[in-house]
């Protein structure tokens, strides 16, 4: 008979996020190692516009899952859009629709007294502590201990962020006196990009050590996350594992049968990097954070600069980029060698980054692009791409030497990222043959399957069974 696990996780389908891609993958798997998922997520369909959705993502999920779907709920959002028509001016739409609005939080708009007052009012009753799902979790709560009772559940699982979904998870592990595994996908107060403030960061701080402190065992994304952990909370060291985003080997499996027929053993398996092309496209799949895309756009523009015209090259930036590249873009006529588009389906993102000639990862220049390896960089492992990262000397760039798979360059390096644009985009061949190795022992590591295995021996751990041999 499964264990079965209460698998808390807001990121999930029909949600098109990156979030949703770790939880989904889990419970794909988590039933080949003897347990149950019961998930408890949001009803996406009350409040995602179709555009943010991806419906293909339910495919993944087995068919007999226990799912339920939880109305959203906030009462400080009819009276916030309110607020909103009387006091802010209405977006003027000049930008393109395919931009994506990682750097508006950066923006100093000059307003009056009463406005940043009212403001942080109204923003502080929408998220008391941690993010605006505060509500949700204290109105969710009843119905999941009917929830977690019906199914007579064996462990807690939460997936953060959002963040107060792990409050949830300590008033249910407390009330059900059940053990709490909380899996941070991403830092909470220790982000080293988000904005600060004094007051709110000090209650979220207080917030964070007792959700460390109570759980029974802490997943991170990463070696240094534990290691920040620790540092705010000693005592939590001991209880943190960790399991790496990841990829899922039968996606891109499906997707090198479809471009590579017969193809059907080992990864990276989606054709040859080194077939001729009439054009070389390098690609980039997913949201760009802030000045993480200058670097690139500026070498693009001194490449256009020194090349023939029509190019033999193009940028694909899949997901959008800032307001602030697109002007750049604009302004250096740079649309005929830059593609700019819009969010798209997991798969359709898997099948760019196989039929690409190179893959881009851009991270920002700052603390927090040294502490990150996004979702996407695991599945740039199985495209079977060679991959140029412009990205601070940190995880991203230590993981990208270890499996072999491309070469990694500081953004601030701006003559060695010319050279190497260059070299990608109008000899790919050569490029790869320099850079692209990959070692597929590095690789293996990071299958969904193998990294749900992990998942299954720390909750066997928490509930005490004993493992398999």
């Amino acid at each position: 008979m499964p264990r079965r696990v209460l698998f808390i996780a807001l990121a999930f389908p029909p949600q098109n996020s990156s979030g949703t891609f770790r939880s989904t993958k889990f419970v794909k798997y988590l039933g080949a190692f003897g347990w149950e998922p019961v998930v408890i997520t949001l009803d996406w369909e009350r409040v995602l516009a179709p555009e943010e959705r991806d419906e293909t993502l339910l495919d993944d999920l087995p068919p007999e899952l226990p799912l339920y779907r939880l109305a959203p709920f906030n009462p400080v959002h009819a009276l916030g859009r309110r607020l909103r028509r009387i006091v802010s001016a209405s977006p003027s739409g000049a930008e393109e629709a395919a931009v994506t609005y990682s750097e508006l939080a950066d923006e100093r708009v000059p307003r009056a007294g009463w406005y940043r007052a009212l403001r942080t009012l109204y923003h502080f009753s929408l998220a008391p502590v941690g993010d605006e799902h505060f509500y949700w979790a204290l109105r969710a709560f009843p119905t999941c201990v009917r929830i977690a009772r019906r199914h007579a559940v064996d462990v807690i699982f939460v997936s953060a962020s959002p963040w107060t979904s792990t409050l949830l998870g300590v008033w249910l592990k407390r009330w059900l006196h059940r053990p709490l595994v909380v899996d941070f996908r991403d830092y909470w107060t220790l982000w080293p990009i988000k904005a600060r403030r004094r007051v709110r960061d000090r209650l979220d701080a207080m917030v964070e050590r007792w959700v460390l402190r109570s759980a029974d065992r802490i997943i991170c994304v990463h070696e240094a996350m534990v290691e920040d952990f620790a540092r705010l909370v000693p005592e939590a060291a001991a209880r943190c594992v960790t399991i790496t985003n990841g990829y899922d080997a039968e996606d891109f499996l499906r997707i090198a049968r479809a471009f590579v027929p017969g193809t059907a053993s080992d990864l990276p398996t989606a054709g040859d990097p080194h077939r001729p092309r009439s054009q070389t496209t390098l690609a980039h799949t997913g949201m760009v954070w802030g000045d993480a895309a200058a670097a690139l756009l500026e070498a693009v523009a001194w490449l256009k600069a020194h090349t023939p015209s029509p190019p033999s090259w193009r940028v694909r930036c899949v997901g959008g980029l800032p307001p602030s590249n697109m002007r750049f873009i604009r302004e250096h006529g740079l649309c005929d060698v830059v593609t700019v588009e819009p969010r798209t389906r997991h798969r359709d993102a898997l099948a760019v980054m196989v039929t690409s000639d190179i893959l881009l990862l851009l991270l920002p220049n700052h603390e927090g692009g040294r502490k990150w390896y996004p979702g996407k960089l695991f599945e740039y492992m199985a495209a079977g791409r060679p991959v140029l990262a412009l990205a601070p000397s940190g995880l991203a760039s230590a993981l990208i030497a270890e499996a072999g798979i491309g070469v990694s360059v500081e953004p601030r390096e701006r003559e060695r990222v010319r050279v190497l644009l260059r070299w990608a985009a109008l000899d790919p061949e050569g490029f790869a043959r320099q850079f692209y190795h990959p070692r597929m022992e590095v690789i293996r590591r990071y299958e969904r399957r193998e990294l749900t295995r992990h998942l299954a021996e720390t909750l066997e751990d928490v509930a005490g069974i004993p493992r398999r041999s």
